[in-house]
């Protein structure tokens, strides 16, 4: 049998064959959860051991392996392989040791249903096979047709070799855009290598779904990446657990995370969730759901704060505040814990600190003799815009001269002052672990919640101690087997064209390499647009500043070009000019969104059919993803891609160094067990599939706590900044004009900068301290919202938010029949069944699109009711930027005035309507105020109706 006939033909185990394997009444259990023997009313789960039904035997090799996604798990899978084929895959066997909180805490890396639906992806007939080239404009479907890998080889290394020797070019304007499918890295590295053979490209910082909190958690707490907390085990010395925005269960955010909060859970330890939505996880292990309006979580911190600042002042321990928090109070000839800077050029100044911001105009600070003045700050702000946007000349509140009680706040937030209240009465007195998750800081003012949570958590002590942690779980820190791939040269130096250093007061910070010499993540489509005309869309100082456009894109194991960035219409205008980028490669398994936008669409392999290894974002292993499938057809690696690309230059040999992706891998395991990092071989970590050493119990920020200024964190002052001047000036050391000539701050007060150290009376866009900031499509509890472009009486009615659903990771595995059968519906309003058998429609080019197979909403039954829709029915969700075609679910578990819908599903365009329901076809591109990073999540108005 030919690989082709057991790709595609007949020997996989179908759903027919599948239920044939058990008996009757079994299958009639699985399928309808009802139990045989007249035990109607019994459920599956309920049948009797010997009576459960079993899936028929499947023999055959074993092979231990993983196919993680980006949905943060990095979990074990096993498979089941006859005759080179998948026959069945299940997960992690070994034994289950569960001593948590103790280093011998070793459970199970369970995989999920993400990985355990793999054997569809495998042998989908749609598959891209073949190189395709596009023959027509971008985007048209039926302008690809199949060249040979030489031919692929040739045009786009001539093309690549072209742009990089053109002196108005250069490989300045190579850039590869964010993709986040490939967990092993072989993607990136391959690309980043042949990249910098040919002088380098022009990289991006941070990534699509937490900018804001790598950008704030660098400035605020100076760990570089991420707000910090402790690791996951600790978890279970906490007094209260706050879940905010936090959906672990869901999007899994490390393997076993929702494992560790499900013990937690039994053990009696009492859990919070703060969410927009009643998620799974929040009804699998809360004890407390606080269901807050999207995009007011700052409004909540602050009412939370001023709580703290007035009731319970005489328990605030203001010594250990002031010895760790630079700027929560006024503090005009500050110190710093570190000897490079210079006291007193750091100051916060009378009634610019962030608890004067927090009591606005009332005294009782300046009475205790804390802070010098009432509030400074203005209460509005505007909009560091072009003249042609929208916002321009537009305004939005900032509550300067407002007490941010909770009464304000629950006016913002929906949430009862009371409870308001009890979570600060909560924070203060227990220790609380509150683990962040990142929907919270997906909206155009999304730095501000971020900043606001670790300073509340510095404030109450909730920090560096048994049970007191703030922040992602602690990052993985095992290391995974390096490849050899980042050794040669790299990308193009532009620090001098995209950063003014003389902006900053203190340097010397990594803050400020991080930020010099890139562009941010999300705008990479706008320095397509307009790089090199020293114009932006979004007004951004480093767009403007390049001298240069981007002419060449590639995009590995991705679906960013159209597809996961905001916006889709907007993108695809952008990126089917010609005159801008010149060249997009596509390296993908499927003919998806992206990929229809592409010049050369390459058919790339996927893991399984590689070899590779990767370590988890919050857990403590290394799991190996083996080489078991043969690539179908004319299917080629990431690796050997970019080989081919640069031989057509003849430098293949220099690419690969005569090594294949097995023997890089090896050769980096190797060189790790032999310094005692790894106590197994390489054939011993690919029969085993895992390694793991013990379990951390490190404490995130201990030293800090314990002793400040023998050990402060890398931030200006050495401590956590509430006041963040470094922030502001940063902004400003990317050019941007802060200040805003609208007026002037409030009760004489005047803020410092290295070009104005005496201070300025000036507003800004960006301020040293936290606020609350209305996001820009955004709503209040009680209709308060500024709404500054008034979208609430343009029949724009609904909040729509979007989440990472269980069935897919972002995009990967929209196209998965087992999964859709799970939650997406056909036109008559049945779930939509996908039969194995199905064959890509006749009469349409080719696509991966699923007929009759529509995205699924969550609304409210208020809202269904008002507008006759029931479960199932067909709706056209609309605004000014698209529309799309869902089906509805309606339930209790989201409130009213807000839809959901899970992101990811594919962009595709029927005669304006985007039938495969990707929601960022309703999203805004909008860059966050200071960050620019994504603004996706809960920030956009739409229009719903029935189809």
């Amino acid at each position: 049998m030919s690989l082709k006939e057991k790709l595609l033909g007949k020997s996989k185990v179908s759903r027919r064959d599948f239920l044939k394997g058990v008996s009757a009444a079994g299958a009639t259990a699985a399928v309808y959860g009802c139990g045989g023997d007249g035990d109607a009313g019994r459920t599956y789960m309920e049948e009797d051991e010997a009576s459960r039904p079993t899936p028929p035997e499947i023999s055959g090799t074993t092979v231990m392996g993983a196919t993680p996604h980006n949905c943060g798990g990095r979990c074990v899978s096993k498979y089941y392989i006859e005759e080179g084929v998948v026959k069945r895959i299940v997960t992690d066997e070994n034994e289950d040791v569960n001593d948590l909180g103790t280093t011998n805490n070793d459970p199970q890396r369970r995989s999920c249903v993400r990985c355990r639906s793999r054997k569809q992806w495998f042998y989908r007939q749609d598959r891209l096979m073949y190189p395709l080239k596009q023959t027509g404009e971008r985007g048209d479907v039926n302008g690809f047709v199949r060249i040979s890998w030489e031919q692929a080889f040739s045009e786009i290394g001539a093309k690549l070799k072209e742009i990089a020797e053109d002196p108005n070019k250069g490989p300045e304007t190579f850039h590869r855009v964010y993709a986040s499918a490939d967990s092993t890295g072989w993607s990136s590295a391959s690309v980043g290598r042949l990249f910098n053979m040919l002088g380098g490209s022009l990289p991006y910082r941070d990534d699509y779904s937490w900018p804001s909190l790598d950008h704030m958690a660098t400035f605020v707490e100076g760990v570089g990446y991420i707000p910090e907390g402790s690791c996951r085990q600790d978890i279970v010395n906490a007094e209260h657990v706050f879940l905010w925005s936090y959906n672990g269960l869901e999007a899994v955010w490390g393997t076993q995370s929702g494992w560790y909060l499900v013990q937690t859970k039994e053990m009696g330890i009492p859990m919070t969730a703060v969410d927009t939505r009643f998620s799974k996880t929040a009804a699998t292990v809360a004890n407390d759901f606080v269901n807050i309006t999207p995009g007011t979580d700052a409004a909540l911190l602050l009412g939370i704060l001023y709580h703290l600042l007035t009731s319970r002042y005489s328990d605030l321990d203001i010594d250990f505040i002031k010895a760790h928090v630079h700027g929560f109070f006024d503090d005009p000839s500050s110190t710093s814990y570190h000897d490079s800077v210079a006291d007193g050029t750091y100051n916060v100044p009378e009634g610019a600190s962030l608890s004067a911001y927090v009591m606005g105009n009332e005294t009782a600070l300046v009475d205790a003799g804390l802070n010098a003045k009432t509030s400074v700050y203005p209460d509005t702000i505007g909009y560091n815009v072009n003249s042609e946007d929208e916002l321009y000349g537009k305004r939005t509140m900032i509550y300067g001269q407002t007490p941010k009680t909770p009464e304000w706040a629950e006016k913002i937030t929906g949430i009862p002052a009371s409870k308001i209240r009890s979570m600060a009465n909560t924070l203060l007195d227990k220790k609380c672990t509150i683990w962040n998750g990142s929907g919270f800081q997906r909206n155009t003012e999304a730095e501000q919640p971020v900043w606001l949570l670790r300073i509340m958590s510095a404030v109450t002590k909730n920090f560096g101690a048994e049970g007191c942690s703030y922040g992602m779980q602690r990052w993985s820190w095992v290391g995974g087997p390096s490849n050899g791939m980042y050794n040669i040269g790299s990308s193009v130096d532009l620090s001098s064209d995209l950063y003014d250093s003389s902006e900053l007061t203190v340097s010397g910070f990594y803050s400020n390499s991080t930020n010099s010499g890139t562009i941010p993540v999300f705008i990479w489509q706008d320095a397509v647009d307009y790089g090199g005309t020293g114009k932006s869309r979004w007004n951004d100082g480093q767009i403007k500043a390049l001298k240069k456009g981007v002419k060449v894109v590639f995009n590995f194991a991705g679906n960013c070009l159209a597809n996961q960035s905001g916006d889709v219409n907007y993108y695809n205008e952008v990126l089917k000019d010609r005159s801008k980028a010149e060249l997009l490669v596509t390296a993908d398994h499927w003919l998806t969104s992206s990929a229809l936008l592409s010049d050369y669409v390459l058919p790339a392999s996927m893991q399984m059919e590689k070899p590779g290894a990767s370590t988890g974002w919050f857990s403590e292993e290394v799991v190996a993803i083996n080489q078991v499938l043969e690539t179908p057809a004319e299917v080629k690696s990431e690796y050997d891609i970019c080989a081919g690309i640069a031989g057509a230059l003849g430098r293949e040999n220099e690419f690969t160094e005569g090594k294949t992706m097995e023997q890089r891998l090896s050769e980096g395991w190797q060189s790790r067990y032999e310094s005692g990092y790894y106590d197994i071989t390489w054939d011993q970590f690919k029969e085993q599939g895992l390694w793991k050493p013990a379990a951390p119990t490190e404490i995130s920020f201990k030293d800090f706590r314990d002793n400040p200024s023998a050990n402060p964190v890398s931030t200006p002052s050495g401590k956590f900044e509430a006041y963040s001047q470094f922030v502001m000036e940063d902004y400003q050391a990317r050019f941007y004009d802060n200040y805003d000539s609208f007026g002037t701050l409030e009760n004489g007060g005047a803020i410092a900068d290295a070009k104005n150290p005496a201070g300025s009376n000036a507003m800004r866009f960006v301020y040293p301290i936290p606020m609350y900031i209305p996001p820009v499509e955004g709503r209040h509890a009680d209709g308060s919202h500024p709404d500054p472009l008034g979208k609430e009486n343009s029949g724009l009615d609904f909040t729509l938010h979007t989440w990472h659903l269980m069935y897919r990771s972002h995009s990967t595995l929209n196209n998965v029949a087992y999964m859709n059968e799970l939650y997406k519906y056909d036109e008559e309003g049945n779930p939509a069944f996908l039969p194995e058998t199905r064959e890509p429609a006749k009469d349409k080019a080719p696509t991966t699109w699923e007929d009759g197979a529509y995205e699924s909403v969550w609304l409210n039954p208020i809202d269904a009711e008002a507008k006759g829709i029931k479960t199932g029915d067909r709706l056209k969700i609309s605004n000014g930027r698209g529309a799309i075609l869902v089906s509805a679910i309606v339930t209790q578990r989201v409130p009213s005035k807000v839809v959901y819908i899970g992101q990811g599903s594919w962009h595709y365009d029927e005669n304006g309507v985007d039938v495969g329901g990707c929601a960022n076809t309703l999203t805004h591109a909008r860059p966050a105020r200071i960050s620019q990073g994504m603004t996706l999540a809960n920030d956009c108005r739409v229009k719903i109706e029935k189809a």
